[in-house]
């Protein structure tokens, strides 16, 4: 009963130790999943974990960029917690399988076995703690007796099984402390004392051998070789290795420097820790679908990928170029601005891990930095500073209250490697990443009506939206009239961006069936009294939904040195058809006759 008790403690204490990964939990907050785990083992253990994804549970490849309780040296523990960024993780699906992998070492539990040699002849070894011992003398040939063969040290060293080595003066060491030899005496020359029966009755042979050279008069002995060569050259032994030779008759061992030519036995060794491992995998459904969208350049018609991120819409790409700050107000789209100081930190703070790393900085510059689905994309230089010392980005923040310094975000580059705030002067340059205006579009754009209709003629389908129980296009007309529309500049790609500019001969039929072209008095109600010296509010996002675009005539502007957009819409009130003028500088202008040889866009209004 006391012996089945005692198997049960140790049995309870193994398991206690095993070396398992459990709980293992994944959350995502926006573009990062945390993870959470348990690595259970024993005080001893140290760890190296890796983390793996994969899109069918078959195929497996590592997450090279993972934050946290990760790498080499990681220690047994509960909740131990790391992230990762899903725009690191390639072709993302939205179910993804991820699995922790643990690898450490740790020592065969097997305590003896049997080996076999090159020349077909069985063995049986012993482990002492972390080795296993041959416990008979290697052989030369199937005839050698109990004694085996005898070796120089050159080809002791080659005598081995395979996976099997001459046993070392350390690994010699260990066994002698095993067996009796005071720690402190172990490392000394000459004689020791060692219980030799307790090594005969674990296995070891210690038998009486001879030798061809002179060891100790008169006394029955047993010699083998170490694989360690003497490093004193100093001491004129450069062509000797350590040897052990056992006084059997006296219970003593000793080290000892011998001729390498001399003929002694072989004990082959093997390491029994060896490299384990143990995984858990877990799938997670993943959130590729962040608030985010395309819209139109008002003026350019270019399309802008916008992103809701920490409480504002930020463009996902900078402004082309690098500005001054003076050259910075008219940089952004209409309805669009420089961020404050605020918004970016409230972005940061978006971005940061979740979890405490003593890298924060640098974490989070990597993930700005990064494209895909939940990226910012903020990768691009703006200058160089010198070819030999580094490059960095800076973006200008919106300072209301002076010019003559500002505050800049610092973005990573290859010396600092981090993102955080530098004090820069308006005389630099500088990169422009804009803002929407409208702070509440988020919260209000669910309660513009808009919907979509096909136009039956060509199978188009254009966007609607119901302003004050009007409905209108919300996108320009780009049904191809032949003779009677054009691109603007005759550029087609200018029609994938603007729609098609028309002549007077379609105003009363260039729209899709059940569709009309607007009065002068639709149009005013927008451009006069609803927006009412605002044109923000009609350009995209500017929460109407109506995205007006100002596609016509470019037009560069001698006072301001820059450009400014046009655009003429057509308006038919029966008995005359006339345009409404509208540039980015905010005129609106009537002009009741239209002539027949020009082209206008259309915006249509349901009839």
């Amino acid at each position: 009963m006391k012996y089945l008790i005692t198997l049960l403690f140790c049995f309870t204490m193994i398991s206690m130790n095993a070396q398992k990964i459990e709980n293992l939990k994944i959350e995502q907050k926006g573009g990062e999943l945390s993870f959470q785990y348990d690595l259970n083992g024993s005080g001893d253990d140290i760890f190296k974990v890796s983390v793996l994804y994969s899109a069918d549970n078959q195929d497996w490849k590592v997450i090279d960029k993972v934050y946290g309780d990760v790498g080499d040296s990681i220690l047994p523990g509960t909740t131990k917690k790391f992230v990762v960024w899903v725009d690191h993780i390639e072709n993302v699906k939205s179910k993804m399988y991820f699995k922790v992998f643990a690898e450490y070492y740790t020592v065969d539990q097997k305590k003896e076995g049997n080996i076999t040699d090159k020349i077909g002849y069985t063995y049986n070894w012993v482990r002492y703690g972390k080795t296993k011992w041959m416990t008979q003398n290697l052989k030369s040939t199937k005839t050698d007796g109990d004694c085996g063969g005898y070796f120089n040290n050159s080809d002791a060293r080659k005598a081995c099984p395979d996976n099997w080595l001459l046993a070392t003066d350390e690994d010699w060491m260990a066994l002698e402390v095993k067996f009796g030899v005071k720690k402190e005496k172990v490392k000394e020359h000459g004689l020791r004392e060692i219980n030799l029966n307790e090594l005969a009755n674990s296995g070891f042979f210690v038998e009486e051998c001879n030798y061809n050279v002179a060891l100790y008069p008169n006394q029955k002995a047993l010699a083998f070789w170490t694989s360690s060569e003497n490093k004193m050259l100093y001491t004129g032994y450069s062509d000797k290795y350590f040897a052990r030779v056992i006084r059997l008759e006296e219970n003593k061992i000793s080290k000892e420097l011998r001729n390498k030519t001399e003929k002694l036995n072989v004990r082959c060794v093997q390491s029994s820790i060896y490299l384990a491992n143990i995984e858990a995998i877990t799938e997670k459904e993943i959130n590729l679908t962040p608030v985010e969208g395309i819209t139109n350049h008002p003026f350019t018609g270019e399309k802008m990928e916008w992103q809701y991120l920490g409480d504002a819409i930020w463009l996902k790409r900078d402004i082309t170029g690098s500005y001054l700050y003076k050259e910075t107000s008219d940089r952004c789209p209409a309805g669009w601005r420089l961020p404050e100081k605020e918004e970016w930190e409230k972005l940061f703070k978006e971005f940061q891990p979740s979890i405490k790393l003593e890298n924060k900085k640098e974490v989070l510059s990597e993930r700005l930095s990064a494209s895909g689905v939940w990226s910012f994309n903020l990768s691009s230089n703006d200058y160089w500073m010198n070819p030999h010392y580094y490059t960095y980005n800076t973006y200008w923040i919106n300072e209301k209250d002076k010019e003559d310094s500002k505050k800049l975000i610092a973005f990573p580059g290859n010396k600092k490697g981090f993102a955080g705030w530098v004090n820069k002067q308006t005389n630099e340059k500088a990169k422009v990443r804009c803002v929407l205006d409208n702070e509440d579009y988020i919260n209000k754009k669910d309660q513009i009506k808009d919907g979509t209709f096909i136009d039956k003629r060509d199978q188009k389908v254009y966007g609607y939206v119901e302003i004050e129980n009007k409905v209108w296009m919300s996108e320009n007309l780009s049904f191809n009239l032949g003779e009677n529309s054009a691109c603007r500049d005759n550029i087609k790609t200018d029609c994938n961006l603007f729609g098609h500019m028309y002549k007077l001969e379609v105003i009363n039929s260039g729209c899709p069936d059940g569709w009309r072209i607007p009065t002068s008095e639709e149009w005013k109600y927008l451009l006069i009294n609803k927006a009412a010296n605002n044109l923000k509010i009609l350009f995209p996002f500017g929460g109407t939904g109506f995205d007006l675009l100002l596609g016509g005539e470019m037009i560069y502007d001698e006072e301001s040195k820059s450009d400014f957009y046009t655009a003429k819409y057509l308006f038919n009130d029966g008995d005359k058809a006339g345009y409404y003028y509208i540039d980015s500088k905010g005129k609106v202008e009537l002009n009741e006759k239209a002539k027949k040889k020009d082209f206008y866009y259309v915006r249509c209004i349901k009839k």
